[in-house]
């Protein structure tokens, strides 16, 4: 669909979520919305990610003792990509995320949207930076991705 006025042309595009939609004023001062998909937004990540498969632990409740299992898709020092675990009900959630003996609070940064490519899967993100719960031999793995 496109609607023009007197200065400013908009054009409509339907896109797959997520997508962040990015203002652009060309040199006439024109608007124009064009979409960036999430695969575009992780190329310009500025952490190392490494794609393993590892178990954790996920407390969707910080102040409860209920945890589910499930796995990771991906994983960098300070988040995450996991399988959606029970629990998981709004982006900004903060969860607990546990790895053998190791614990730190994360935050639900997106969740999948149904008939999306990322269906059933979070993004997370640790709230305690210094707190990391991957083992030294993994760590040492994501900084030589």
């Amino acid at each position: 669909m496109r609607f023009t006025t007197a200065e400013t042309k908009v054009m409509l595009t339907k896109v797959q979520r997520p997508a962040i939609l990015v203002l652009v004023m060309d040199p006439k001062q024109n608007a124009s919305v064009s979409s960036t998909s999430a695969a575009t937004m992780a190329e310009k990540r500025h952490e190392k990610r490494l794609h393993l498969a590892v178990p954790v632990k996920v407390f969707p409740d910080v102040a409860s003792f209920e945890a589910h299992n499930c796995c990771t898709y991906e994983i960098s020092t300070n988040g995450a990509r996991l399988v959606a675990p029970p629990g998981i009900k709004s982006v900004g959630q903060t969860i607990w995320l546990q790895r053998q003996n190791r614990r730190a609070k994360y935050k639900v940064m997106w969740i999948g949207e149904n008939g999306s490519s990322l269906q059933g899967q979070v993004g997370v993100e640790c709230m305690e930076p210094a707190n990391v719960i991957w083992e030294p031999e993994i760590k040492a793995r994501i900084m030589r991705s």
